[in-house]
């Protein structure tokens, strides 16, 4: 199978988690895998006709538009890897602000009309073209990017999740009665509790399972970023409401209170990039 590895928009670091893969990166190299285009690896000027591409990133300019739609057109599988080839991920922070100020704010110092043409928000790469497989996360587990490209390899559906990270969780939920909310850094955490039970805004019990619960094992609250289970994807379900209504159920803090301490606390603006999923129609799509 030859394969297309594509950045737009992003860091780079789906790309850096598909390379930690370790050995299993390599059982799949060894076989029927063969990359053929990718700026990381090599340097070709023209994109190839594949079997697969793989696609890291948004589209935040021109540019950036016109790579997703000839990746498109060069490839029979085409995978959106990573919360910003998805959704747009955390780089969609920016919508917040206009164009103009984004260029003041951050290229103040720099000749704008040498820059890429921006578009006026961050895009998912579906705004544009057709997805087969989307892999949210920011980044994906190596394992399950691995999962996903051996099934594909082997002409059989990726196994899809549907239930939340803390099924994943080794903590125990607990009712509890504390006065306010809690950043992650204001406290030290117990390592058995759940954390929204000890005061911490996690977004684990709404968010799709799958990787593994890394970040709350390690006592860093789950901030969404492999999107909604599926109950939650749906235009009816006010996903911030049901943020809230899981907090004050576990912390015994009255509801309007907890919106009040959630625009206090600087994670609530992992709920802005959470709340984007809720528009997602390819649930059936979503690894």
């Amino acid at each position: 199978m030859r394969v297309n590895i594509v950045s737009l928009t992003c860091c780079a670091g789906c790309i850096s988690s598909f390379l930690n893969a370790g050995d299993a990166l390599l059982e799949i190299l060894s076989g029927d895998f063969e990359i053929v285009y990718s700026p990381t690896f090599m340097d070709l000027r023209e994109i190839p006709n594949v079997d697969l591409a793989i696609v890291e990133g948004g589209v935040r300019t021109e540019e950036d538009e016109e790579l997703i739609r000839e990746v498109r057109a060069k490839s029979s599988i085409l995978v959106a890897l990573g919360i910003c080839a998805t959704h747009g991920g955390i780089t969609s922070l920016g919508d917040k602000l206009s164009l103009k100020k984004i260029l003041e704010r951050e290229f103040s110092l720099l000749d704008s009309t040498r820059l890429p043409e921006l578009k006026d928000l961050m895009y998912p790469i579906c705004n544009f073209v057709d997805v087969d497989f989307y892999v949210p996360g920011c980044p994906p587990m190596p394992l399950l990017i691995v999962h996903t490209l051996k099934s594909i390899l082997n002409l059989k559906r990726p196994i899809r999740y549907k239930s939340i990270v803390c099924t994943e969780c080794n903590r125990r939920i607990i009712p509890a009665k504390i006065s306010r909310l809690y950043g992650i850094y204001e406290k030290e955490s117990d390592p058995d509790i759940c954390l929204v039970s000890q005061g911490f805004v996690c977004l684990g019990s709404l968010t799709r399972d799958g990787c593994g619960a890394p970040c709350p094992r390690a006592g860093f609250t789950c901030f969404g970023c492999r999107g909604p289970a599926d109950p939650f994807l749906y235009r009816s379900r006010d996903i911030y409401a049901l943020l809230v209504k899981v907090i004050s159920k576990r912390t015994g803090i009255g509801e309007e209170d907890v919106k009040r301490e959630l625009y206090r606390n600087p994670f609530i603006f992992h709920t802005f990039i959470f709340s984007k999923f809720e528009r997602f129609k390819a649930r059936d799509r979503i690894i």
